[in-house]
């Protein structure tokens, strides 16, 4: 963009004066590079400029807004940008109107009638309208208009003055800055400009607060300020509290500014409007003035500078658009002869004004619409010089191409777009931005904002046709303008577009001296457009540019460099991995043209080594033979080069591969190396002296070397079968796993002398001694010739070819093995063991308390001896839920346990012969759980006649250990056939004999299986674990209930009982409890548990499982009622009529009287015999028995349908209510069944069996 101007390229931003900070800075002041047109308005200061720290922080501060390097975009909403320039204590404002012309015709003309002439109109001294101005008289517009309002006419002046804190001269400075500020303001005011006036205070010295208010109160007073436009900045100020006031300063500052530049716009507007032509100072005596269109575009320019200074730039690209076409109208550019400056004028201004359009859709974000635009602006140009100028076909097109070009790239760089700013991490990925979504329609892929480097790679594209037209240039057209006639001159000028270039004799003079540097031109533009396309990612794309860089370096015969860039593009694998054979062969051919004119010897081989291949066209006269090629060069010494297949194509292309994926130790596996030739037809035969494979893994290396007895064969296809011999061993250098360390390699004689085109198949076969992964590390091809020692390693072997040849007939056709495996990679089985371990007996599962004995049978199913240890370990989910060990382990021989592991001592057995077995026995105890073990058996054995191989087989068991049983409880209370000591004369008392009263019950134990076997249990016991209360237990031997029957069995029915699956069996205890002391009322509570001794069937060893028994609590002091049925007879005449005795005991243990309210409820269901409603007084340790009869009613009544509705296997059950209340505490005691016959309904009430 630097051929336009710094002034019409540069973005216009309000522009500030800095008044009295030291001296004006040349390098960033741009007053130096634009002096002020004479006869300006000066204003100066007589105060010396201020030098203090604090100047320079604030200067420092202001100067951090200055935004002539800002970004081409939109600032955040807290940045105020301005363009700040330090003027020092003088400065000059250019002047409004030109002086008079000075031989002007109103001083020595008079008018007809003999008075003065009218008055001359004076106007800008930059206006088309002066005669001094160089645009005068048809001129439309220059760059010094620009830099009067962008460098010289500010909008505002910040002026910087001190505030002295000494008592005797502060007065007299204070009238001094007073008379400063008048005169400023006056001589702003006498120069008729807008400009706002701010003034600063800085203080030298600390002041006192109230000192400085009544100062600046005064200094305002007098010198008529806003208090908007006096600021003061104590002496101690920090830098940020200076930075602050400066923050706050261009805040207030800034609206005013934007309404400074838009007063501009309303004045350039209010003339446009007009439509009126102005007239000259002076009309020009021959050339016609600027017309009417050209004031138009005048105006808009102004216009869409003055939109940028507010920052407006959507305005501003309306006003330069409407300037632009009014530009390209019939009557402006259109009408400008080619060979006229005022036609280069009118194209500096038509690029500018693009240019300047280009910038303002880029900060708006319509980024396709500016690719519209430039692309609009090159074909108008285009169009406009093959009408009026002198043609497209000419270097100066395409220098301006060039330079058109390269401006869209230096613009997307300024403008810093996120999308395609290369610092925006998330934009990386980016080429081009879509189009913006305001454009409403179409656009073509070209038309999509790309990167720079696409720009900048255009742009070389046109400096290499400027070169190619530039030495179309004629001889005689190349000399100086000294050396060449007029007429000459006159044909150059009208032939040769030299806009923003050079001249013909400047472009390529004739005389042999330096020109313009094409070259240098390209390689700066590619280096650029390399750059970011790299950080773009289009490796593609970078690679092309660099060749095309390659090129512009053979084309100057830089070899060197010409090598730098294609060597790495040659060994690059992305093009050959993408089949790009064309362009890897330009590069490979250019490449050995380096090489050779470099007499690069090692590059050389390795480029004819390569490009003999078939998949690149072969060269005429070129020399594949390495020998021959050598024998050119003659080197000194014998040359060692190493190639790697990975980083390109060779001669010949190898492949391994197993005939199986699993192979075992020690058996032979088939596998098979192929040797073919990729070499074109113009190549000469390669006889390798050797070839080595190696793998990974516990296979042998291979060496093939040349067979003596080998003939030549002309197949294109052939096999041979390879006997591999033992070699002696490699270097003990290396990888552990590889198959190079420490392994002796096999060998064996190959026909290893390939023709071109020609594939040899060698056929071998392997033993593997160790289990594991086997793969082909590398295949290394080697050649010997005299100059030259040759070595290729292919190092990925896997995935180079999945196929396995097979003879069909004569002829080798190849099978493709498939996907489903490779074929260079073998997994190596270990020798399958055959020894068998068997678990003898073994149970689906195992039980709670249970003994358990594991057999375990080895077997030998082996050919020959064996000689197995056995080892044994057991996992639990936790620590310490079992306990394993061998039947015969010894008290010395100490199991390891291991958190939740138990590890047995190994047990060494003695030799098994084929066919023999051999019996461990492992005993499990204590689980007391129930838990899912594990339990893992080893046996690893060597044979007799190979001790040093050793095999293992592993039987693992899963022991699911359950509970057996699960029980529910039912106490019932018993009427104990003891009777009760007499209060009135107790016993003698001893201390060894219980006195205390005693409590029978009846405990019932539903006894639920959970094995999956039946299992026979032989006796059940219930044991006392804890008695409280001061009592004593006993409990008789647990019997087999018979539910058919109402009573329980006596002691002649206790049997062995067998437990089902899932049944439940029920068994009686009779529970004894009597107290310790006669009269003690504390509550007995018993602890209880179920001890249970069963077997599974057919098995002799009983096990013993406890069950635990919720807490019985007997409460032995509080008064209760029993029931019982003692018989039951026939009404005599009315035999199937059954009355039945009920027998009510009330027991009072207590040691209080007590008394009772007795009433049995009248109901239809029965009659009764017997008190009705009675009142029973009991003394303490007392009993009293009531005896009813009941006959039950046949007849249809609702009870009777009721029972028989709820009558089970036993019969009907009759409900008898007798209610019995404590006469003092009005309690009522709850009636409780003491026997057969008589049980307790859903709702606690008495029922009683009727037969």
């Amino acid at each position: 963009m630097d051929a336009f101007g710094d002034d019409y390229i540069a973005h216009n931003l309000p522009l500030l004066f800095l008044s009295g900070l030291g001296s004006s800075n040349s390098t960033r002041d741009p007053g130096h590079r634009h002096p002020a047109p004479e006869g300006g308005f000066r204003v100066r200061t007589d105060l010396p400029p201020l030098e203090s720290d604090l100047a320079n922080v604030v200067k420092d501060a202001f100067l951090q807004h200055d935004g002539s390097l800002a970004p081409w975009r939109t600032p955040p909403v807290s940045s105020r940008f301005f363009a700040i320039r330090n003027v020092g204590r003088s400065y000059t404002l250019p002047p409004r109107k030109a002086p008079p012309p000075p031989h002007s015709p109103r001083l020595s003309a008079v008018d007809n009638g003999g008075g003065p002439p009218p008055a001359l109109v004076l106007h800008s001294p930059l206006s088309p309208l002066t005669p001094s101005s160089p645009l005068y008289p048809d001129g439309v517009l220059n760059q010094q208009w620009i830099a009067k309002h962008q460098h010289h006419l500010p909008c505002a002046v910040v002026m910087f003055l001190p505030l002295s804190a000494d008592a005797h001269t502060s007065s007299l400075l204070d009238n001094k800055i007073k008379s400063e500020i008048n005169s400023a303001k006056a001589a702003l005011s006498t120069a008729n400009y807008k400009t706002r006036l701010v003034v600063v205070l800085l203080g030298d010295e600390i002041l006192s607060l109230d000192d400085v208010e009544d100062r600046i109160a005064t200094i305002r007073r007098a010198t008529n300020m806003d208090q908007k436009a006096l600021y003061f900045i104590a002496h101690d100020s920090l830098p940020q509290q200076a930075s602050q006031v400066v923050q706050s300063l261009l805040g207030s500052l800034y609206p005013q500014c934007i309404e400074y530049y838009r007063d501009l716009s309303k004045h350039a507007r209010r003339k446009r409007n007009r439509n009126v032509t102005p007239q000259p100072t002076i009309p020009p005596a021959s050339a016609h003035v600027l017309a009417s269109q050209g004031w138009v575009v005048r105006y808009e320019f102004k216009l869409g500078v003055f939109g940028e200074f507010r920052q407006e730039m959507d305005a501003a690209c309306r006003n330069y658009e409407t300037a632009y076409d009014s530009l390209f109208a019939a009557e402006m550019i259109e009408s400008i002869a080619s060979w006229s400056p005022r036609f280069h004028e009118a194209r500096l201004l038509a690029d500018t004004i693009a240019l300047r359009i280009l910038r303002c859709l880029l900060w708006t974000g319509q980024t396709s619409a500016a690719v519209r635009s430039w692309t609009n602006h090159q074909e108008r140009i285009e169009g406009l010089l093959d009408r009026r100028g002198k043609g497209t076909e000419n270097y100066g097109w395409q220098a301006w191409q060039h330079t058109w070009s390269k401006t869209m790239a230096e613009l997307l760089t300024r403008s810093e777009l996120p999308g395609l700013s290369v610092t925006v991490p998330a934009s990386d990925s980016l080429v081009f931005l879509k189009p913006d979504a305001s454009a409403g329609e179409r656009f073509t892929p070209w038309e999509h904002l790309h990167h720079q480097g696409y720009w900048l790679r255009n742009a070389q594209e046109h400096t290499k046709e400027r070169r190619k037209l530039a030495a179309t240039i004629p001889d005689e057209d190349r000399h100086p303008p000294g050396r060449s006639p007029a007429s000459k001159l006159t044909h150059t000028a009208e032939s040769y577009d030299s806009y923003l270039t050079l001249e013909p004799y400047q472009e390529l003079p004739a005389d042999g001296t330096t020109g313009f540097d094409y070259t240098e031109e390209i390689l700066v533009s590619l280096d650029a457009a390399i750059e970011y396309f790299d950080k773009k990612g289009q490796v593609r794309m970078n690679e092309l540019i660099q060749m095309k860089k390659a090129s512009e370096f053979l084309n100057t015969q830089a070899w060197s460099q010409a090598v730098q860039i294609l060597q790495p593009l040659w060994e690059s694998p992305v093009w050959r991995k993408s089949g790009w054979w064309r362009l890897l062969e330009c590069v490979g051919w250019a490449l050995l043209d380096c090489a050779n004119e470099l007499q690069a010897l090692e590059l050389i081989v390795r480029l004819t080594w390569e490009l003999a291949n078939s998949c690149f066209t072969a060269r005429p006269n070129t020399i594949y033979d390495l020998d021959q090629l050598l024998e050119r060069f003659a080197p000194e010494n014998k040359l060692s080069i190493a190639l790697n297949s990975q980083e390109g194509t060779g001669r010949i292309a190898t492949s391994f591969a197993f005939s199986t994926a699993q192979g075992h130790v020690g058996e032979l596996i088939d596998c098979q190396f192929v040797l073919s030739s990729c070499s074109n037809t113009d190549s000469s035969a390669v006889s390798l002296s050797g070839v080595k494979i190696v793998f990974e893994g516990s296979l042998k290396p291979i060496y093939l070397h040349p067979s003596d007895s080998a003939t030549t064969s002309k197949m294109a296809v052939s096999t041979a079968d390879v006997e591999l011999n033992e070699a002696s061993p490699l270097s003990s250098t290396g990888n552990k796993r590889s198959s190079v360390g420490h392994i002796a390699s096999v060998s064996g004689p190959a026909n290893l002398t390939l023709a071109a085109g020609q594939t040899r198949i060698f056929n071998m076969q392997m033993i593997p001694r160790e289990a594991g992964d086997v793969s082909v590390a590398s295949i290394t091809l080697m050649l010997e010739i005299d100059r030259l020692s040759l070595t290729v390693t292919n190092s990925e072997v896997e995935g180079a070819t999945n196929d396995w040849w097979e003879m069909k007939g004569d002829i080798p056709v190849p099978r493709a093995v498939g996907t489903q495996r490779v074929v260079s990679n073998l997994h190596v089985l270990p020798k399958p063991p055959k020894v068998e371990i068997n678990a003898v007996d073994f149970k689906r599962s195992y039980y709670t308390n249970e003994n358990v004995e594991i057999n375990i049978e080895i077997v030998n199913n082996e050919e020959e001896t064996a000689l197995p240890t056995v080892r044994a370990r057991l996992i639990s989910p936790v620590n310490g839920a079992a306990k394993i060990r061998w039947a015969d382990q010894g008290d010395d021989e100490a199991t390891e346990e291991l958190d939740i592991e138990q590890i047995l001592p190994p047990r060494k057995l003695d030799s098994l012969r084929p066919g023999s077995k051999s019996m461990l026995s492992l005993q499990m105890s204590e689980t007391v759980a129930a838990l899912d073990h594990e339990l893992e058996i080893v046996v690893t054995y060597n044979l007799e006649a190979d001790t040093e191989s050793v095999l293992q087989k592993v039987l693992t068991l899963d022991l699911a250990v359950i509970r057996p049983f699960e029980a529910n409880y039912d106490f019932a209370p018993r009427i104990t056939s003891e009777t009760w000591p007499n209060y009135f004369a107790p016993p003698p008392a001893s201390p060894d004999i219980p006195s205390g009263l005693t409590q029978q019950f009846l405990v019932t134990a539903n006894l639920f299986s959970f094995a999956i076997e039946p299992i026979d249990i032989e006796a059940i016991l219930l044991t006392t674990t804890k008695i409280t209360g001061g009592a004593i237990c006993s409990s008789t031997t647990g019997v087999l209930r018979d539910e058919t029957l109402t009573e329980p069995a006596g002691l002649a029915e206790k049997i062995s009982a067998s437990i089902a699956p899932e049944q439940t069996r029920s068994f009686n205890f009779d529970l004894t409890v009597q107290k310790q002391v006669l009269g003690d009322r504390h509550t007995v509570a018993l602890d209880l548990a179920l001890e249970i001794g069963w077997r599974r069937p057919g098995s002799n060893g009983v096990n013993s499982s406890i069950l635990e028994v919720p807490r019985f609590v007997v409460p032995m002091a509080e008064p209760r009622v029993l029931v019982t049925v003692d018989n039951k007879a026939s009404v005599p005449g009315q035999e199937d009529m059954k009355l039945m005795s009920l027998r009510y005991i009330i027991e009072n243990p207590s040691m209080h009287f007590l008394t009772f309210n007795v009433a049995m409820e009248a109901s239809e269901d029965f009659a009764f015999s017997g008190p009705k409603a009675n009142s029973v007084s009991l003394v303490p340790i007392s009993k009293y028995e009531m005896v009813y009869k009941i006959l039950p009613n046949k007849r249809d009544t609702e009870g009777s349908r009721e029972r028989r509705k709820n009558r089970d296997a036993k019969g009907e059950w009759l409900k008898v209510q007798l209610n019995v209340v404590d006469a003092y505490f009005n309690q009522s005691l709850r009636v409780q069944p003491a026997g057969g016959g008589v049980r307790l309904d859903k709702k606690g009430g008495v029922v009683v069996l009727m037969d």
